[in-house]
């Protein structure tokens, strides 16, 4: 049997490949009978056939339309031309650079904000109108590759007509003369963002703008196109896709070759959150990340060395442990939708609902100051014009508050929730300009002119309001029980309330119930103008106050002798601006006349008594006049002092001592300005103690020999020493000097003349010289 098989299977290795080669001769023969014909025809040129070409053209592009749909697209298209004044503002925009096309993105996001509320609004009537797109969302989406930026929004969206009314015209009234001021002024750095250009500012950007927009009223969804190429017309075509937004609008930029920028994802951030942090809408960036990742190793033939080969053969181990898997960590990039507006406006919340930590955390996200506020308001302004507003006080005022740009409102404006600028420097008077934070205002119109915007009525009521809260926020830090945070406030900022008695009119009588000053009677702890009416005496003309360089300095003054002897309380005006800040405050509550007791007229006691003296001094007054002839205007007996035997002070219409000192230590100042404002020498009065026994004893000597040279110098030194008395600057403090030597010399029983004596001495030492010099010749 063994040999059978055998033979059998060397039967078979021996016939099989002559049937092979039998075979593959007939085969070949007959396709080099096909193929001959073939090759006597005609030569025809490869081409792709129908079927790919189709393909090709349903195969979608960057911008979403495949190549037949673009093809229908500018089949179909219906030319439109732009009105008149948007043919001028798109050549401004696309002929122009400009520093602030960053706005586009702010005024699309407004404009898709826009049309989500009104979605949102029909959707409180009628449910239905959100169909299958209920979230009312904005997503933004940057295309790289092909330069394309994509914002797209789940609104309302418009119809054909809409799209021409709303992309192709104006409607605004004065927008021609807007034109026309940008046109002559090629100023469109303050403009741009603002009134009329909202949409268009897309051209500062873009090359080609494309707006696909669906409507609930509107079966159809079309696309609006329109190119900087070519600024005068746009299109329209019914969209060749059909619904594919289901409701709202999707607008594509394709973006310039020098505004790049905008295709990075940190620059969108960075302008989101910047401009539109506050939207009521959540805002989507399509966002990458690298995430790490493990992967499994595989282990591959040329990855097993020969030493690993031998070592596998040596092991002889006959139970083998289960191998785990080996892996690697690898980092994956990964594409998501990323919220950029995660902040929810603070301000629209109800105050009761907020806390303390989080106004705190607020007002450091936005002025970046890492110090809590002193205080802060949150109110909500009601009546002709509504608006919200968040007040704080920095507990720190800014390096040099009274300088530069520290002068200037940091107040951020805010047009529903949507962040339009810092830069109206004045919504804030210069006195408040320390006041941080914003207002929230629905009646103020977006699209705005930073010059329309300041000369527009909502915007100067907002300014009275603000500024009224602003003050009144003040007074209840002055009225909370615990004084700590109000006497903080007021060594930071009382400089800035004064300012403000000056500059504004309408505030001055709420500002002046915030000022405080020691006085003689609290010297440690300063009152307000409430407190000392409460405590005048009866009978009081009014309420006096006098400047000086320091308290001590005002407390030692002559001028309130006799007031702190009759129990009368002084105010005590060391700052510099006090006295500025008393010269247009006439009376408290219309009532109490405040009175500078260094100027003249100050009437303390009866005054029979000083009728009396006026008749015994008479004499000594008309001597004084002519001794100091251009130096004092008039020469008056006085019963305002007690210790001291004269005081120099000003008329009712001149400087104070303490204010002529602080005009002159002006930059400016000069003998023009001091002549204006009457301090000039000859616009002081004497005023003399008659009750003092050096004037008695003065008088006297005017009695027994008026041409005594001895009593005009000693009249002359009095004067001298009422002029440091008083506080005010010697004009000739060599003269001064020179009489006080005389007088201690004379007291010193010393020759008068030791000029001559002095002389005489200085030539006798040099004869000595001359004559040692000779001998040692």
């Amino acid at each position: 049997m063994d040999k059978l098989v055998v033979f059998l299977t060397f039967l078979v290795l021996i016939f099989i490949p002559a049937i092979s080669y039998v075979c593959h001769a007939e085969a070949t023969t007959s396709l080099d009978t096909e193929l001959e014909p073939d090759l006597k025809q005609e030569k025809v040129a490869l081409k792709t056939d129908d079927d790919v070409v189709n393909r090709e053209e349903q195969q979608i592009s960057s911008d979403g339309f495949s190549v037949a749909e673009k093809k229908l697209l500018e089949q179909n298209a219906q030319q439109y031309q732009f009105q008149a004044e948007i043919n001028r503002l798109m050549g401004i925009i696309v002929n122009s650079l400009y520093s602030s096309r960053e706005i586009f993105l702010r005024e699309v996001v407004s404009n898709a904000s826009d049309a989500l509320d009104k979605i949102r609004y029909q959707s409180l009537t009628d449910k239905s109108v959100l169909g299958d797109t209920p979230h009312l969302e904005i997503r933004i989406k940057i295309d790289k590759e092909n330069r394309l930026l994509h914002i797209r929004d789940t609104g309302v969206g418009m119809t054909r007509e809409e799209l021409i009314n709303n992309l192709g015209k104006i409607a605004q009234s004065g927008t021609r003369d807007w034109i026309d001021k940008v046109s002559n002024s090629g100023d469109i750095d303050s403009q741009i963002g603002q009134f009329g250009v909202g949409f268009y500012s897309t051209f500062l950007v873009a090359d080609t703008v494309t707006v696909t927009s669906k409507h609930n009223d509107d079966p159809k969804q079309h696309v609006w196109v329109s190119s900087s190429s070519n600024p005068n017309n746009y299109s329209i075509t019914e969209d060749p896709r059909g619904n594919t937004l289901g409701r709202g609008t999707l607008i594509s930029l394709e973006i310039r070759e020098d505004a790049l920028e905008f295709l990075e994802e940190a620059k969108i951030k960075e302008l989101v959150q910047h401009y539109s942090a506050y939207i009521n809408f959540p805002i989507h960036l399509w966002s990458s990340k690298e995430v790490e990742k493990e992967v499994l190793v595989e282990d591959t033939e040329e990855d097993v060395t020969e030493e690993e080969a031998e070592t596998e053969e040596s092991e002889v181990e006959v139970e083998v442990d289960e191998e785990k898997p080996k892996t690697k960590t690898i980092k994956e990039t990964v594409w998501d939708w990323v919220l950029l507006n995660d902040i929810k406006p603070l301000w629209t919340r109800k105050p009761a609902d907020i806390t303390q930590e989080e106004y705190e955390s607020f007002y450091t996200a936005i002025t970046k100051d890492n110090k809590p506020p002193t205080t802060y308001m949150h109110f909500l302004a009601e009546g002709d014009v509504e608006f919200t507003g968040l007040l704080y006080v920095p507990s720190e005022p800014p390096y040099n508050i009274f300088e530069g740009e520290a002068t200037k409102s940091d107040i951020k404006l805010y047009v529903r929730r949507v962040f339009i600028t810092n830069q109206f420097r004045d919504i804030l008077p210069s006195y408040l300009s320390f006041v941080k934070g914003l207002i929230d205002s629905n009646d103020l119109p977006l699209n705005v002119s930073r010059e329309m915007l300041q000369q527009h009525k909502t915007l100067n009521v907002i300014k009275k309001k603000i500024i009224r809260k602003a003050i009144a926020m003040f007074q209840e830090l002055a009225e909370a029980e615990d004084q700590t945070k109000f006497e903080q406030f007021y060594k930071n900022f009382s400089t800035n309330l004064k300012l403000g008695i000056i500059e504004d009119s309408n505030n001055r009588t709420r500002l002046s119930k915030l000022l405080r000053f020691n006085s003689l009677k609290h010297q440690d702890k300063p009152i307000t103008f409430t407190q000392y009416v409460e405590e005048m005496k009866e009978n009081q003309e009014g309420i006096y106050f006098l400047g000086g360089e320091t308290k001590e300095m005002v407390l030692n003054s002559p001028f309130i002798e006799k007031l702190k002897k009759n129990g009368f309380d002084v105010l005590f005006m060391t700052e510099p601006i006090d006295e500025y800040t008393m010269q247009v405050l006439d009376k408290f509550d219309g009532k109490h006349k405040f009175i500078n007791v260094s100027k003249e007229n100050v009437k303390i006691d009866d005054e029979d008594d000083i009728k009396k003296s006026e008749e015994e001094f008479k004499p000594l007054v008309e001597y004084l006049k002519k001794t100091l002839t251009g130096k004092v205007s008039k020469v008056k007996v006085t019963n305002r002092l007690t210790k001291t035997p004269c005081a120099l002070v000003s008329s009712d219409w001149g400087m104070s001592p303490n204010m002529e000192r602080i005009f002159k230590a002006q930059a400016l100042s000069d003998q023009r300005a001091r002549t204006t404002y009457g301090y000039a020498t000859g616009q002081k009065v004497l005023e003399i103690n008659p009750k003092h026994p050096i004037v008695k004893e003065l008088l006297k000597k005017v009695l027994e020999d008026d041409e005594d040279p001895t009593t005009e110098d000693i009249a002359t030194v009095l004067y001298d020493a009422a002029i440091l008395n008083s506080g005010y600057a010697l004009d000739e403090p060599t003269g001064f000097a020179d009489r006080i030597h005389k007088m201690l010399a004379k007291n010193l029983d010393l020759d008068l003349d030791f000029e001559e004596s002095l002389e005489s001495d200085v030539k006798e030492t040099q004869n000595f010289g001359d004559e040692t010099d000779k001998d040692e010749l």
